[in-house]
């Protein structure tokens, strides 16, 4: 992916294992990404966050969440306050932690009553845990974390996912990341995780209620629009970039999807 140059739009911040604080926003947070995960817990205050091709308007206390290479960024704060915490794969003693998870399958995620307290004890233990210089500091650190995705796992309206179901769709997420969500067959996907396309379908049915080329698509069609939105390439150069080599296709495939061209699209937006 191309960086633009232009200073207001996209920074990459210094990566870090783990961090927690409190947040007081006053200022715009430029647009930019990060190789780890991250979680905006929002408790007061009013502004506007952006993801990706989304903006999400706050008045309500709210959780977002953020996963690695999503573009996010602040502006429009008005006594914004809450928690920030980043963190990375190695914090668990296995990484196969989050694949028993869904939460970063969501944007935000709507906290209140008991819930919202629990998660909100369990930020403040986290943040007294991560400004402490007891022993056992990052066992501690690390058991809060996992404490802390469970609950936030269990306040979403979904159903019980079965776990190699949850982990295939995981890898397949991986999978399409690395791949710079290029379009491509579902059967491409199945043989490159060594898997059925039935069972590969079944998984994506049962995490995100999508057939398999449904979610492909429109995984396709998101990133079209990040670059589109935040990339120096050309149409026809994002069209490449994404696996098709009739640009011509590209084009009516975008529209069919959208509404508009490639083109209408990155115009609409200036």
């Amino acid at each position: 992916m191309t960086i633009p140059t232009h200073s207001d739009l996209m920074y990459n911040f210094e990566e870090e294992i783990f961090r927690v604080q409190k947040i007081d926003f006053s200022s715009p947070v430029p647009r930019h990404k990060h190789s780890c995960y991250e979680l905006f817990f929002i408790l007061d205050g009013e502004g506007t966050f952006h993801m990706d091709c989304y903006d999400y308007h706050i008045n309500e206390k709210l959780l977002f969440l953020v996963s690695p290479g999503r573009i996010h960024g602040w502006e429009h704060m008005n006594k914004l306050k809450g928690y920030l915490l980043k963190f990375n794969l190695s914090m668990f003693a296995q990484n196969s932690f989050l694949k028993h998870m869904s939460v970063f399958n969501f944007d935000l995620v709507h906290i209140e009553g008991d819930e919202l307290a629990m998660i909100e004890n369990t930020f403040l233990s986290l943040e007294e845990e991560y400004n402490t210089s007891k022993s056992l500091k990052n066992c501690t650190i690390s058991s809060l974390l996992q404490i802390l995705l469970i609950y936030i796992q269990r306040t979403l309206p979904v159903e019980k996912v079965a776990y190699t179901n949850n982990e295939l769709f995981s890898r397949l997420s991986e999978l399409m990341q690395k791949n710079n969500h290029k379009i491509a067959q579902s059967a491409c996907y199945a043989r490159k995780l060594k898997t059925s396309t039935k069972l590969l379908n079944q998984a994506v049915k049962e995490v995100t209620g999508q057939n398999v080329s449904e979610y492909i698509r429109i995984k396709t069609i998101n990133e079209a629009q990040r670059l589109l939105k935040y990339d120096t390439m050309t149409c026809n150069e994002i069209a490449y970039h994404l696996g098709f080599m009739d640009t011509a296709y590209f084009s009516r495939f975008f529209k069919r999807e959208v509404g508009l061209s490639p083109k209408g699209f990155r115009d609409s937006l200036s």
